[in-house]
């Protein structure tokens, strides 16, 4: 061969070398894959199966590079990154893929490793603390420890990152309080991107010091990190290159114009949510002429709020949030002040909550760029602007919660890029027709509730749009159902509810809605018979109370949580399936009969339960109460026998109401376990026994109903311990957010003499009404004197009973009382005069009792009187103002209601006539006798007669009785 051949083949095979590399990676370094896998060593539970892969084949050797989450170089084979972040942080129950264990030292052998994500893993380890050696891996450039739940101080070794470039510390730390240093962030030269959220920084004043030290940072964000003011002086502003900074969720509570950051020219982000700055925006906002979002939302100080100017040459303003922010001022003036360039790129624009006012002006038609309008909840008034049909690119538009008035205009069938629409709570009148959504073929999202609006839709119309949610309560729709909602088979949520539907379900109803998981279709004039195929169905919140459905209970849907027919015309017995996934059922006020049978008890999960006036019978069954049941209605019907055992496991109950029944036996002792309940009504039943004694620990208790039952023995002497009857305010333990919005319209009570009606039992709680209701049982003994530190009870009922003894002496503690009855008892000694204390008394019966002495004075009892003239009546031991009877203040109570006194000239004066005529009849018959013979004679001989008479009568009568 040629030499010259022979070199050009040499090169051509050195030139090709390079290919044939390429396409081969390099396999992976045994050393770092031994790192690695002792890394996962140290991992003891990993439910996700992330490093399934991570392991030698049966050689004992495997190229890790193809593991799942790592990264070699091509060239070298040497490990570059581990991606083993949490790929579902965020979403809740994220510790369901996590891995769990420690960190590993062994990443220290990965020389070569510049990018390592271990975020939102349960990786802390034993000593909770941020490894010290990561701060040894020099080429990092990326390190993302963000969700780990680390404890203690940064590690200061991080700052030995000289390469890092992104730094992601967030949602985990709580820094030592003996260590708030962070000036080893100045030692990163190259750091773009820090994001500190969450971490408590509330003693470090200097932090902006140390950013500004950082110039190559272009996002920064220390959200929530308790930061308590951002006013301080920075001089010589090296952050260039800075261009996003969040804020948000501090403790800011100055003058926003004071801030150091108004300076940075360069920011295209800033986020200043819920930081309490008051006051208008300084001027050298108007020179951030890259500010692309500004969001100023949340909270700003307690009625101080915040004043906008100088937006009008943001010309690359696309999203300005500015919503619960207490702004001020008219509607006109405020929208003059937003960016005015040529063209506006303003594309978001939020001002929710405010206390914006006025007629919304024409001018908002200009803001053609708009893709988010959200307005709602202020105080905005007048018409809609025809001009806002120039809102071409418009998707959301939310008016909600205002006072505009008239009609929808036509020009909202322009908006065809619009998906959602929201006039909610305003007092728009007029009709709506097909015309007005035909363009709108985008249309998923609608609401037109709570106002006065008429929706006309012809049957035969069939919409462009497929909604999900639809919203058209207190609409006028009726009266036939509106047949154009067959067509919306993806709906999810609908509320059609007080709508003047009267009509029957239609036959299509359980097929076209059978995706929906919400339907609430209630106070409308809905009738005949509920469809029989709702097992089809998802839905998971059904209502369908207040209308005129009759007929029996079809099965449950398969997947429903909460189902409420109340307040219809519903007969027959329940249906034998409830459901597993049930935990609302609400059948109150219908004409259901038959029993409750074990079925019930497969819903494990019931929290709220009301079967309350319908006609059910017999027994509870055994197994019957949920152990999570927080509401428990089945008052007004007819169940027997005992209360099941089983429900003593019902430890979070709330509400217990059994009234109005026929259960009987004794008061379970194991009502002491409800240490969460609220609310106890057992009136009306043939309950027995004993009220036992634990009951006074259920310091939740603040109304208590056990009328009209054969209760008997002694009230519990611990009543102090009813901690609710004692506060104004129930305790956090008490006040969970448990209580449902029932609308029931049952429930009534004795109160000031006349039986009233509360409406609910949610709203006597809402009301925080303080009620014992002992009434017409056979309760004796004395009344005990700890009642009287139940300061909170409004209402105290203790009639029809066989109470003794006197009234407690302080009851005049009872500061919060308005309605006391003691009547019909056989309680004696002196009304207490603290009584008339009680300033917001208003209805007093202590009538047919033995007590005596005088009635203690005071316009308020004296009122009281004059209202109910019988509050003392039976009593006639008693005197004195306000009744007629006089009587002695130091004799009174030693003589009872039989002493003649002093002071009781009427009474004496028939006494002393008594006696007068008494002693002139003795003498008109015995003076004449004494000097007149012939009297004498004749008046003796008269009754010697007539004792012989009487003697033959006797003896006559008496032979003949012997002789028979």
């Amino acid at each position: 061969m040629h030499p010259w051949a022979v070199v050009v083949f040499l090169l051509l095979i050195k030139a090709a070398t390079p290919i044939f590399s390429l396409a081969t990676p390099a396999s992976c370094v045994p050393h770092e894959r031994d790192a690695l896998l002792a890394f996962k060593q140290a991992i003891t539970d990993d439910p996700s199966g992330l490093l399934d892969s991570w392991q030698k084949d049966e050689l004992g050797d495997q190229d890790c590079c193809q593991w799942r989450g790592v990264h070699c170089s091509n060239r070298t084979g040497h490990v570059l990154i581990l991606r083993l972040g949490n790929e579902q942080a965020g979403y809740y129950g994220y510790e369901d893929a996590a891995l769990v264990g420690q960190i590993s030292p062994s990443l220290l052998a990965l020389e070569h490793l510049n990018h390592l994500d271990l975020s939102w893993n349960l990786v802390e380890g034993p000593s909770g603390r941020i490894p010290e050696f990561l701060g040894s891996l020099k080429n990092l450039k990326y390190l993302n420890l963000s969700g780990i739940q680390f404890i203690g101080s940064v590690p200061p070794q991080l700052g030995n990152l000289s390469k890092l470039q992104y730094l992601d510390l967030a949602d985990m730390v709580d820094l030592n309080p003996r260590d708030r240093d962070l000036s080893w962030l100045t030692r990163l030269p190259f750091l773009l991107h820090l994001n500190l959220k969450t971490m408590n920084l509330s003693e470090v004043a200097h932090w902006p010091l140390v950013m500004n030290m950082i110039p190559s940072l272009r996002t920064l964000d220390l959200s929530d990190c308790s930061l308590v003011s951002a006013n301080q002086s920075v001089q010589h502003f090296n952050l260039t290159s800075l261009q996003a900074l969040r804020l948000s969720g501090n403790f800011f509570e100055h003058p926003m114009s004071s801030c150091w950051f108004w300076n940075v020219t360069s920011l295209k982000y800033l986020d200043l949510g819920s930081t309490y700055m008051y006051g208008p925006f300084p001027d050298s906002l108007g020179d951030m002429a890259s500010l692309q979002v500004l969001d100023f939302s949340g909270y700003a100080a307690t009625s101080k709020g915040i004043t906008i100017s100088h937006l009008k040459n943001l010309c690359s303003l696309k999203i300005l949030n500015l919503g619960y922010s207490l702004l001020y001022g008219a509607a006109t003036e405020l929208f003059e002040n937003l960016p005015c360039c040529s063209p506006n790129k303003l594309q978001e624009l939020y001002l929710a909550d405010n206390n914006i006012h006025g007629l919304l002006p024409k001018w908002t038609g200009q803001l053609t760029s708009l893709v988010v309008l959200d307005l709602s909840q202020n105080n905005l008034t007048g018409p809609l602007p025809v001009s806002i049909g120039h809102l071409t690119s418009l998707h959301i538009l939310d008016l909600s919660g205002n006072q505009l008035t008239g009609h929808v205009p036509d020009e909202i069938s322009m908006l065809t890029n619009l998906t959602s629409f929201d006039l909610s709570h305003n007092e728009l009148d007029g009709v709506i027709t097909e015309k007005l959504f035909d363009s709108l073929k985008n249309l998923n999202y609608i609401d037109l509730s709570s106002n006065s609006l008429k929706i006309e839709i012809s049957s035969k119309w069939l919409p462009p749009f497929r909604l999900w949610y639809a919203d058209f309560s207190n609409c006028k729709m009726g009266p036939v159902f509106p047949a154009w909602l067959r067509g919306m088979v993806d709906i999810d949520v609908l509320r059609i509810s007080n709508t003047s539907i009267n009509d029957r379900i239609p036959h299509w109803f359980s097929s076209a809605f059978s995706k929906a998981t919400y339907l609430n279709i209630s106070n409308n004039q809905l009738n005949g018979s509920l469809p029989e195929n709702m097992e089809i169905m998802s839905v998971v919140e059904l209502d369908l109370s207040s209308n005129r459905l009759s007929g029996q209970v079809p099965p449950f849907p398969h997947n429903v949580i909460s189902y409420d027919t109340s307040m219809n015309y519903l007969s027959g017995p329940l249906p034998e399936n409830f459901g597993d996934n049930l935990l609302e059922l609400f059948l109150f006020s219908n004409r259901i009969t038959g029993h409750v049978t074990e079925s019930i008890c497969k819903s494990e999960g019931l929290t709220n339960l009301d079967l309350s006036g319908n006609l059910f019978e017999g027994e509870l069954p055994q197994c019957f109460g949920s152990r999570g049941i927080m509401y428990l209605d089945l008052s007004n019907n007819s169940f027997s026998g005992k209360i099941p055992s089983s429900m003593q496991n019902c430890t979070e109950l709330h509400v217990l109401d059994l009234s109005r029944n026929n259960f009987d036996g004794t008061l379970p002792v194991w009502f002491g376990k409800f240490v969460r309940l609220q609310f106890l009504r057992l009136s009306h039943n043939m309950f027995s026994g004993n009220i036992p004694e634990n009951l006074t620990n259920l310091q939740c208790l603040q109304y208590i109903d056990l009328s009209d039952n054969g209760i008997s023995g002694y009230l519990p002497r611990d009543l102090s311990n009813l901690k609710a009857l004692r506060q104004n305010y129930p305790s956090s333990f008490c006040s969970k957010d448990t209580i449902i919005e029932d609308d029931s319209s049952s429930l009534s009570t004795f109160l000031k003499g006349l039986k009233l009606n509360y409406g609910s039992i949610s709203r006597i709680i809402a009301l925080n009404m303080k009620i014992i209701d002992l009434s017409k049982n056979n309760l004796t003994g004395e009344i005990p004197e700890e009642i009287t530190t139940l300061d909170t009870l409004v209402n105290l009922r203790l009639s029809h009973n066989h109470f003794s003894g006197n009234i407690p002496n302080k009851i005049g503690a009872m500061q919060s009382l308005e309605s006391l009855d003691l009547s019909w008892n056989k309680l004696s000694g002196e009304i207490p005069v603290s009584l008339s204390n009680l300033t917001f008394l208003s209805y007093v019966d202590l009538s047919y009792n033995d007590l005596t002495g005088t009635i203690p004075s005071g316009s308020q009892l004296d009122t009281l009187y004059a209202a109910n003239p019988s509050m003392y009546a039976g009593n006639i031991g008693l005197c004195g103002s306000p009744l007629k009877k006089n009587c002695s203040i130091t004799d009174a109570s030693k003589q009872g209601h039989s002493t003649i006194t002093k002071d009781c000239p009427e009474q004496e004066f028939i006494y002393i006539g008594l006696g007068c005529g008494f002693i002139a009849g003795i003498w008109a018959t015995f003076v004449p006798l004494l000097f007149k013979g012939r009297w004498t004679i004749a008046y003796f001989s008269f009754f010697d007669k007539l004792y012989d008479r009487a003697y033959v009568l006797v003896v006559l009568t008496w032979a003949k009785l012997v002789r028979k």
